[in-house]
């Protein structure tokens, strides 16, 4: 996996990406969050990450960056 951090498919399986081990420990965290919470991203996602992890925009914001500067 490259260009993702994580996926989740139809049956519920989360696959993860190597490089998040490299990351810090809360954006690792947020990755595995997500997904396991609303792997889509969507509405319910944002409902969820505002509930479990409210600094979540501050985190993928530093997921993003670190993914960024790794490419």
């Amino acid at each position: 996996m490259t260009t993702k951090c994580a996926s989740t498919s139809a049956a519920g399986r989360l696959i993860l990406n190597t490089d998040l081990i490299t990351l810090p420990k809360p954006l690792g965290e947020f990755v595995i969050v997500v997904h396991l919470l609303a792997p889509n991203h969507g509405r319910v996602f944002k409902v969820f990450m505002h509930a479990y992890l409210t600094d979540w925009e501050e985190r993928e914001q530093q997921l993003r960056t670190a993914t960024s500067e790794r490419s």
